[in-house]
């Protein structure tokens, strides 16, 4: 029998985070004395749409399971499904990862026969071993770990399957990454050919130590799951399960013999939360002298102590979420935490010079202006506290109601996605190959209009970095700005990672049009860019940026730039449904109040 594993693309670029759920199957197969299966990373090849078609039509799998790891792969995936099982109707086609959350619409909407719920090892084991009898869909209802249709189309739900153990937790062979993607996206260097550092190194002297010169980034996981419960958050997992640091070190071991790695991303949703295990971690690993970062850490899980004691181990970046700093918004988060973590958390790692940033989700149900001012004071206070650090290290995200959420039945609830299957379908199709950030496909869960909730994300900018400006003078704030964006002539790619502020700071590479051609425009260490080329450009962003205090003085004015913004993005009609939203919303407030 032929079994294909085929990724999704994710983000703008091929994501430097192995595809460590694909690759765990595969292995966990392989360990099971079942070998040869075909692995096609479409996210790391890019190949075309048409030259991904043909080459799972050539290989012709009896076996074909989609990882789609989140819900907005939902377009690329149906239309795949579809495809290949209309030029090989007898071949099994099964979805797995987050996109499986919307189980019911990818059955009755794609031509997709069964999708994996949760962990997909030991359901596609026991799968492959069913369909070496049959592929027959309706005869693997015995399957722990399921969604199907049975035969009058009623929808089958087997159950949730047996936990992995820990040890068994992402366990990959690195070789099959190897033979199916450029292992360099992988595993490469830290700085660019300037020279210039990643963000999260850039402020520890101990990067530039010459021992360090050539050494590789890898990412690794740590635990997976989490201990919170997220209102907005998808999650197939319960509670968290820690691989044992033993574990972790062969891996670290092996990856630092293969690739020659000396920097270390951990790819934790919730690292550190076990206080024995962290210590456990920061004395093995401080031996190793490598340098690492971490992506995701409870703020409610961390002591100023903690923090020196992963610094003396080699941290030297921490990102929380926080995603808000407003204790009210907290609530509806269910974050399990208080704005006093939020501020501690960012005192203690800031006062450590460790790099962190502040990463907020806006406009969740209840999000006010005065929800938004008590988020805006928060970031004041988090993105000032010492004169090294940029405003701009802000990534502000949209709510966007992803399948299994509690967030997203609250949309269906609500009305705003629908409560058909076509309505929710049409929704899925509508936030595809678009993230968080993407404010034209966000829907609006506030009382306010849509145009005022637009407004948000630039007056949280323009307020922060108004303060900055305030509190280390504006020669200061340049010289900041000038340094992070590389002098605005070497724009980083777009990984899709961070949102606006940070994200424009990071691409904002300028150009002048000589004879219709774009050439670089390099700016000496004391120029800036000028305001009417930003505006000439559409950076209207960047101009915000670049220029606090005027932006500062017109930010009364924001609405008329998220009006333009909607022109030109979506045109005369995108513009006018802006406004007509605002004369409704504001109409039906004044009728109730009056």
């Amino acid at each position: 029998m032929k079994v294909m594993i085929a990724t999704t693309p994710l983000r703008p670029i091929p994501t430097p985070f192995p595809p460590l759920g694909s690759l765990s199957i595969i292995n966990y197969l392989r360990k099971n004395d079942v070998d040869g299966v075909e692995f096609f990373n479409i996210d790391a090849q890019r190949p075309t749409y048409e030259e991904a078609l043909a080459h799972i039509v050539d290989f012709a799998p009896d076996l074909l399971r989609i990882s789609a790891v989140v819900s907005t792969a939902y377009a690329y995936t149906k239309r795949l499904a579809d495809d290949v099982k209309a030029r090989l109707p007898d071949t099994l086609i099964v979805v797995g990862g987050n996109l499986a959350g919307s189980a019911e619409i990818i059955l009755r909407k794609t031509g997709t026969d069964l999708c994996v719920l949760g962990e997909g090892e030991r359901v596609f084991l026991d799968i492959v071993g069913k369909a070496n009898e049959t592929l027959d869909p309706h005869e693997f209802k015995s399957i722990p770990g399921l969604m199907l249709l049975g035969p009058d189309g009623d929808l089958i739900n087997t159950g949730f399957p047996r936990p992995l153990d820990k040890t068994e937790i992402y366990d990959v062979c690195w070789d099959d990454l190897e033979t199916s993607s450029d292992i360099s996206i992988f595993f490469h260097e830290v700085f660019d050919e300037n020279g210039e550092p990643q963000d999260w190194l850039r402020h520890d002297p101990r990067a530039q130590d010459p021992k360090r010169s050539g050494k590789k980034l890898a990412s690794l996981p740590g635990s997976k799951g989490c201990v919170a419960r997220c209102t907005f958050c998808h999650r197939w997992d319960k509670g968290i399960r820690y691989i044992p640091v033993d574990l972790i070190m062969r891996r670290l071991d092996e990856v630092i013999e293969r690739y020659d790695v000396g920097f270390l991303k951990i790819v934790d949703e919730n690292f550190g939360t076990s206080r024995h295990w962290l210590e456990e971690f920061c004395q093995r690993i401080k031996p190793y002298d490598i340098l690492w970062h971490v992506g995701g850490m409870r703020v409610n899980c961390i002591t100023s102590e903690q923090v020196e004691m992963m610094k003396d181990a080699g941290c030297v970046s921490i990102l929380y979420g926080m995603e808000t700093g407003s204790p009210k918004m907290l609530q509806v988060m269910e974050k399990k935490t208080k704005l006093e973590d939020n501020r501690n958390a960012m005192k203690w790692t800031v006062g450590a010079n460790l790099w962190t940033g502040v990463q907020l989700v806006l406009g969740m149900p209840g999000e006010t202006p005065q929800t938004v001012r008590e988020t805006i004071d928060f970031c004041k206070y988090a993105l000032t506290l010492d004169p090294g650090q940029n405003p701009n290290d802000l990534s502000i995200n949209y709510a966007q109601a992803l399948p299994g959420t509690p967030f997203y039945e609250f949309g269906r609830h609500m009305g705003l996605i629908g409560r058909t299957i076509d309505e929710e379908e049409a929704y899925l199709l509508s936030i595809s190959d678009s993230d968080a950030h993407d404010e034209l496909t966000t829907l609006n869960f506030t009382d306010s209009p849509r145009l005022t909730a637009q407004t948000w994300r630039p007056l949280i900018t323009v307020e922060v970095n108004y303060h900055f400006v305030r509190t280390y003078g504006l020669d200061h704030y340049r010289r900041k700005l000038l340094a992070d964006a590389n002098f605005f002539d070497r724009a980083k790619p777009d990984s899709g990672y961070f949102a606006n502020p940070k994200r424009l700071v990071d691409t904002s590479s300028m150009t002048d049009s000589v004879h219709g051609v774009k050439q670089a425009h390099h700016l000496e260490s004391d120029e800036f860019p000028g305001l009417l080329t930003l505006i000439r450009q559409g950076k209207l962003g960047l101009a915000l940026i670049c220029y606090p205090v005027l932006a500062y003085r017109a930010r009364h004015f924001l609405g008329l730039l998220v009006l333009f913004k909607a022109f030109r993005d979506a045109g005369l009609a995108g513009a006018l449904s802006l406004l007509a939203d605002y004369v409704r919303t504001t109409g039906n407030k004044l009728i109730k109040t009056g």
